[in-house]
């Protein structure tokens, strides 16, 4: 193939030097048109090319003879040329749709990935990268991933994830950050190992991974964070039913935009080291209006809400609660709460879905919250026979929204109902029954994957609502550009006893109006809590890390950080 351009080079010389000095001898005697090489050769290209101007022509037999040869000669070579040039064509535009193509890129970011809403919510959250032409997908896919989407245009590459040839064409040696997620966990770990040692560990390499086990592999492969999807929707599931106030902060913290709070690293001021954490707290909060959640020690340590008198280490950076850029959410109106509804002082805890990883990622939620009710779950799926729970657990074997099944688990005596099913439908199919069966008395908690199905639940009745694949982008993007932040996000979600997490509580009536600035240094110095949240009594808005002057009255709710030993 390579030899072809070369072939018809020569061939098109040839038949030029021959044509030209060919029907310059037959047809150059007297004052003929052909009488010199230059004409000769004109007519030459004229009857090549097949223009035929007709300005000059042979008159002789012999000449017209040879004029047909070498017609039917250049007739012959720009069929060649053609064909080659239209295959050449077809085939660059074919290797870029089946991913054959290789991509020169370089501080680019790949998104190894079979997923559509994974691969396109990452894009959403890098939107700098696209625009600047800096991303490239890696999939199993026979096509593009995001064909007939406005992502379509996205360099590709086709092959098994973990290939040496698929990754070198997608440049993965100077490649900035790799995004990993397959539903094989164990492709997810090879790829993650080979793109950590083609860039000599430089790249920044973020993982989804869907079963526990297979955290310690990828930090093995030198993975710098991965992420389980239960470990963010489901405590934020639970918080929902705890108490008001923290979902909405958290989302707020995590689906980074101009109306959002966003977590930032920075690193310490020199002017601070040495110096006591609750002096650097203050000044950050006064001078910009900025939390710090976490310092991070030049051996990479994490300390979240550190103690007010833990000293800065030289080096260090911290993880930085900072405002929008839209004031009015700090100022004045602040984000809606959602899950307000009462909730039943009595009742059993039912859980449905279908799926025993989320069923496991509750209990164990619940258990951490301090839950004591006794808990039903409603499930098509044979009973987990390894539970090991404190709980008091009926499971109930039915198909998804039957009467049988509603009946058993005892419907109209819950309080709260987490729905989670691998399909929406069967969702808001059981949101919708459990709401009429009890009349709107039980409060739900359903998760959901595409997005239109959020507001059905709404209408649905349902109490609170996530979405678990909206939540997963921003976290793992966050992680990406500000290392600890996810890390930090699930701690702060969990009840885990051994971490810093976020609470609730109703200021008594033995409360003195104060500023909110008094109330974070009176919370932090006496009680070590890190007040983020305000809500006003009465009031379905969250003010998160509110103005300095806002009042704190009797009857609001202030939301902090802290860990339960320390509450």
């Amino acid at each position: 193939m390579k030899k072809t351009p070369i072939l018809l080079a020569a061939a098109f010389n040839f038949l030029a030097i021959f044509s030209t000095l060919g029907i310059f001898f037959i047809e150059g005697q007297g004052d003929s048109a052909f009488n010199s090489l230059f004409n000769s050769l004109w007519w030459t290209i004229v009857t090549f090319t097949t223009v035929g101007y007709g300005d000059m022509s042979p008159i002789t037999v012999e000449g017209r003879i040879f004029g047909m040869l070498i017609l039917a000669g250049g007739v012959i070579l720009n069929s060649v040329v053609i064909s080659l040039v239209s295959n050449w064509f077809l085939n660059y535009r074919s290797s870029r749709f089946y991913g054959l193509k290789p991509v020169d890129m370089h501080d680019h970011i790949m998104i190894c990935s079979n997923d559509e809403i994974f691969i396109t919510s990452i894009i959403t959250e890098n939107l700098e990268f696209y625009e600047a032409n800096k991303i490239v997908i890696v999939s199993e896919l026979k096509e593009h991933p995001l064909k007939r989407t406005p992502y379509e245009s996205i360099p590709w590459v086709s092959g098994i994830p973990y290939d040496t040839g698929t990754l070198k064409k997608a440049s993965v040696d100077r490649a900035a950050i790799a995004y990993v997620s397959f539903a094989d966990d164990s492709e997810t770990v090879l790829t993650v190992m080979q793109v950590e040692k083609f860039t000599n560990q430089e790249a920044i390499t973020i993982a989804l991974d869907n079963d526990d086990d297979y955290h310690k592999h990828l930090a093995n492969v030198g993975c710098d964070y991965a992420l389980n999807p239960y470990d963010i929707y489901v405590p934020l599931m639970v918080q929902a039913f705890r108490g008001p106030g923290a979902p909405t902060l958290i989302r707020e913290m995590i689906l980074r935009g101009r109306h959002s709070h966003t977590i930032e690293s920075v690193k310490i001021s020199p002017e601070f080291i040495n110096k006591p954490w609750l002096d650097y707290l203050l000044a950050c909060k006064k001078k910009y209006g900025q939390i710090p959640l976490e310092m991070i020690d030049e051996e990479e340590r994490a300390y979240a809400n550190p103690k007010c008198d833990m000293l800065i280490s030289p080096n260090s950076k911290a993880l930085m609660l900072v405002p929008p850029k839209d004031k009015s959410m700090i100022d004045g109106k602040g984000a809606r709460l959602t899950g307000l509804s009462p909730i039943l002082p009595t009742g059993h805890i039912l859980i449905c879905s279908d799926q025993h990883t989320f069923i496991r990622r509750i209990l164990v939620e619940l258990e951490l919250s301090g839950v004591n009710e006794d808990i039903v779950i409603l499930s098509k799926l044979e009973p987990i026979l390894d539970l090991d729970s404190q709980f008091n657990i009926d499971w109930v074997l039915a198909k998804v929204s039957s009467d049988k099944g509603f009946v058993e688990a005892r419907v109209k005596e819950a309080k709260v109902a987490f729905v989670d099913h691998e399909q929406d439908n069967h969702t808001l199919m059981e949101v919708i029954r459990l709401e009429n069966l009890t009349d709107g008395a039980i409060f739900t908690i359903a998760s959901y994957r595409v997005g239109e199905i959020g507001d059905r639940l709404l209408e649905a009745g349902c109490d609170f609502s996530v979405n678990s694949d909206e939540l997963i982008a921003p976290v793992l993007s966050q992680s990406a550009a500000h290392q600890g932040v996810g890390r930090l996000i699930e701690q702060i979600i969990s009840q885990d006893h051994h971490s810093e997490s976020m609470f609730a509580r109703k200021l008594s009536h033995n409360w003195k109006e104060c500023s909110w600035f008094d109330t974070m240094v009176y919370l932090k110095t006496k009680y070590e809590y890190l007040a983020m949240g305000l809500m006003k009594q009465g009031n379905d808005r969250l003010l998160t890390n509110p103005a300095m002057d806002v009042p704190v009255s009797v009857g609001d709710s202030v939301l902090f950080i802290t860990s339960k030993s320390e509450l």
